[in-house]
């Protein structure tokens, strides 16, 4: 009712004719309270009944029966286009639409209207209005819009305050793909929040040493785990660790003792300029599927000490990142019985410095560029052919990113060229297409997907190979059966193109999992692994079985 705009004439004649009215005949015993009057005063029920194209009642000026309250009608409603005659038949965008979006609008939402106290809006939103150009009215409803203009994400549990220094690998996607019912709490430590997790599992192998001889064994685990996270307003650090120790049934040599401790810090220099540096060390063991695994003896500790720094800058919709990192891996010896193996000719250095430039579209889609460089040094040569696998190479890679906040779609995906150039003659040029994708997609509240590839030159010491270009494709889906019970489904391949040698290797791998959440703290889970691999070498194809069973811990 407080929508109507009469003229004051009729307003004060229809005031004066209720108010004398009143005086003699006493109000229906059907009337109605309006709350935008006061509890004291009542209006005859018809007059809630006010609908667009319906025979109007007499409406009364609520500052005549409560002076004390403003008046809901105003006296200018600024809704109203005083220029628009009533033969006027210009379309305009009905309940529930709006105009349709130019190039150049804005997408942000305007503000939202003022609420008045006690006024409740009742109203349903019109239909679609028929023979509407829809060049000029946007007709589609409100969910269908929010599909394509995602809003930002709301507040984030897990405080994902620092960005990947590489964007590729960011966590983000994957968070959205995780699809969880609940969300872990963590315990406030002062200006921080501490996120502590520890996994309890049972781990079933078919081939442990992924041989074309399939060797059997179970193992029992545990991986503790922990997240220290700043929430500040501005600057930001944060603290990660996590460990895995594991002890096999009957063969020793597979047994995993391993950790990760990580420093992340962001540095807010401006509002459009901050500075981001990670340092990492983790140890592990090297897994018996890898390029030069042995497949005899103890398997090597892998340590790997990693630095990255990265400085961007925002330019109204451009955005460009500087960045580098240096990476350093250690193998240790392998003990096949009474022989000591080394694997110092595969201790590698290597360094790389990128630029990239991204153009902002809208805050959910933009368009970047990236060139990266890097410089790759052995600490010796190798022992197969005594030649050292030095090499300097370039990426090129030019894509789509989604943001990392929106509800529907999150990541990015890159199309690009990459050659690693070896020092010794001898070897002969890397290169191909790359393919990078880390893209996550809300496909229902009940289903999310998760895309992803990844292209790269791998290191080998295969004799008169200068490295692997390794392509991996896959997908896998999370799917809530039921709110605490969330199953999950994935695919991927692996292709392995030796160079300058004719070797060739693929391998399928295949996994189905499920999770059930007792509570926010306790989750158990069950996930089964096929991995079949296939290379055009004699008597080295094998698959693969895992089972692993557990019960996971959280705060």
């Amino acid at each position: 009712m407080g929508r109507i705009r009469r003229n004051d004439r009729i307003l004060t004649a229809a005031a004066v004719s209720i108010a004398a009215l009143s005086a003699v005949v006493p109000l229906p015993s059907t009337a109605q309270t309006n709350p935008s009057i006061g509890s004291g005063a009542t209006l005859p029920s018809g007059a809630s009944a006010l609908r667009r194209g319906q025979p109007s009642e007499p409406i009364v000026d609520e500052s005549s029966v409560a002076p004390d309250l403003p008046s809901v009608i105003p006296g200018d409603d600024p809704s109203q286009d005083p220029d628009r005659g009533e033969d006027d038949d210009t379309p305009r965008p009905r309940a529930g639409q709006r105009p349709v979006l130019r190039d150049g609008d804005l997408t942000v939402p305007g503000e939202p209207p003022v609420l008045r106290d006690g006024i409740v809006e009742t109203i349903e939103p019109e239909a679609p209005q028929d023979g509407v150009d829809p060049s000029l009215i946007d007709t589609r409803p409100a969910e269908d819009i929010d599909a394509f203009e995602n809003p930002p994400a709301g507040y984030d549990p897990l405080l994902f305050q620092i960005e990947e220094t590489e964007p590729i690998l960011d966590r983000r996607p994957r968070r959205l793909f995780a699809l969880e019912p609940y969300d872990p709490i963590g315990v406030r430590v002062g200006t921080f929040v501490l996120f502590p997790e520890v996994e309890l599992g049972f781990d079933a192998l078919s081939n442990v040493f992924r041989s074309p001889a399939p060797r059997a064994d179970t193992s029992i685990a545990i991986r503790p785990s922990a997240r220290l996270v700043s929430n500040w307003r501005v600057h930001a650090l944060e603290f990660r660790t996590s460990g895995t120790l594991s002890s096999f049934t009957e063969f020793d040599s597979e047994n995993e003792q391993g950790y990760l401790v990580e420093a992340r810090g962001r540095l807010d220099i401006t509002r459009r300029t901050n500075l981001q540096t990670t340092v990492s060390r983790e140890l592990s063991q090297e897994s018996r599927s890898a390029i030069d695994a042995s497949s005899a003896g103890d398997r090597a500790d892998l340590t790997t000490d990693r630095a990255t720094v990265a400085l961007q800058h925002r330019f109204n919709r451009l955005t460009v990142q500087l960045r580098g990192s240096v990476t350093d891996q250690q193998y240790g010896d392998v003990t096949a019985g009474p022989l000591t193996l080394s694997n110092a000719d595969r201790n590698i250095t290597t360094t790389e410095q990128a630029v990239r430039a991204t153009w902002e579209l809208k805050p959910t889609l933009s368009l970047f560029s990236e060139v990266a460089v890097n410089q790759r040094e052995y600490e010796r040569a190798a022992q197969t052919d005594l030649i050292r696998r030095d090499s300097a190479g370039e990426r090129y890679r030019v894509g789509l990113s989604f943001g990392n906040t929106g509800q529907i779609l999150r990541g990015e995906i890159s199309l690009g060229y990459g050659i690693q150039r070896p020092d010794d003659p001898r070897l002969a040029d890397i290169n191909g297409i790359l393919l990078d994708s880390n893209l996550a997609w809300r496909v229902s509240e009940l289903t999310s997907l998760l895309f992803s590839a990844r292209s790269d030159v791998s290191e080998t010491t295969t004799a008169f190979s200068g490295g692997v270009f390794t392509h991996q494709v896959g997908v896998e889906t999370r799917h809530a059966f039921q709110r605490q019970l969330i199953g999950s489904a994935g695919l991927s391949y692996t292709m392995q193109d030796f160079a300058g040698v004719a070797i060739d290797e693929g391998e399928w791998r295949a996994t189905l999992g499920a999770e059930y959440f007792l509570n926010r703290e306790t989750v158990l889970f069950g996930r089964y692994a096929h991995t079949s691999f296939s290379s055009n070498l004699p008597n080295t194809d094998y698959s693969a079985d895992e089972l692993r069973l557990g019960i996971r811990l959280r705060r």
